[in-house]
């Protein structure tokens, strides 16, 4: 963890100390906790698209072939005969 300085105005600084009072934890953890949750989660959902996206890339599906082959399929008939 690495320190720095940041500069808060006046308002900001009273509703850190109350919530830091009511919740029993230093401002400089509160502050922590929002920055983490307003920038890591939203890295967190784009790095795990990315790695979702990664799963089909080395796989072969023509999805045109796919698509014939149910448009071909006698299954919808079945499901609709009494």
């Amino acid at each position: 963890m690495k320190r720095t300085q940041i500069y808060l105005d006046d308002e900001l600084i009273k509703v850190l100390k109350i919530q830091s009072k009511l919740r029993n934890k230093k401002m400089s953890f509160l502050i922590r906790e929002a920055l983490a949750e307003k920038y890591l989660k939203k890295q967190n959902r784009v790095m795990l698209l990315k790695n979702a996206a990664g799963i089909w890339k080395n796989r072969r599906f023509d999805v045109e072939k796919h698509l014939r082959r149910l448009r071909k399929s006698k299954r919808l008939k079945e499901f609709y005969e009494d």
